[in-house]
C-alpha cells in the first residue's frame, strides 16, 4: 500500500466569534489558491489515489475536494473520525486496514496528528520531529499490512516544494 498524508491547506487562525464551532472553519482565499497549486502538482508526479479519506472537518473536507477535483478523480470523499476528533494511531491503521495491499489511500488531516502517526509508522518512540506545515504532504508505503515501524518513506513535500516542481 501507498499512503499519501496531507494536511488541510490554509484556514486562518482560530476565530471564536466567526466559527464558534471550529470544526465549521473553511479553508482562506489563499489556502484555497495554494490548494489548487499543490494539487496541480501532485498531478503532474502522477498521484492517483482509489480512496481518499479526510477529516470531517470542513477545512479538511474542502482539501480532499480541491485535491479530488483538480486530480480528476471520481473517487468518493469518505469522511472518518479517525482523521479527526477520534484520532489514534490505532484508529488509522483500523482505517487502512479496510484498504487494499496494492491501493493508493490519500488521507487528509491535521497537526499535531499527522505528524505523530508519521513518527509511529516510520520509527515508533523515537520522536523523528516531523512537522506537517498547512498543505505538506507525505507518501509512505508498506510492504505487508499498515503496522507502526513498517512505513518506508517516499517523499515529505512543503507545498512551495511542490509548486516549484509545476
Amino acid at each position: 500500500m501507498k499512503l499519501i498524508l496531507m494536511r488541510h491547506a490554509d484556514a486562518g487562525e482560530f476565530d471564536p466569534l466567526h466559527y464558534p464551532d471550529d470544526s465549521l472553519r473553511p479553508l482562506s482565499k489563499d489556502g484555497v489558491k495554494i490548494q489548487g497549486k499543490v494539487a496541480k502538482a501532485l498531478k503532474r508526479i502522477g498521484l492517483k489515489p482509489a480512496r481518499i479519506f479526510t477529516s470531517p472537518r470542513l477545512r479538511a473536507r474542502q482539501t480532499a475536494e480541491i485535491t479530488a477535483e483538480t486530480l480528476g478523480l471520481q473517487t468518493v470523499l469518505m469522511e472518518s473520525p479517525a482523521l479527526g476528533k477520534e484520532y489514534s494511531v490505532k484508529a488509522v491503521l483500523k482505517l487502512l486496514a479496510g484498504c487494499g495491499a496494492e491501493e493508493t489511500v490519500l488521507c487528509v488531516g491535521h497537526e499535531p496528528d499527522l505528524s505523530e502517526l508519521c513518527g509511529a509508522l516510520l520509527s515508533p518512540g523515537h520522536g523523528l520531529g516531523i512537522k506537517f506545515v498547512k498543505s505538506g504532504v507525505m507518501a509512505v508505503k508498506f510492504d505487508g499490512p499498515p503496522q507502526p515501524g513498517t512505513a518506508t518513506l517516499i517523499y515529505f513535500y512543503r507545498p512551495q516544494d511542490l509548486i516549484a516542481l509545476d
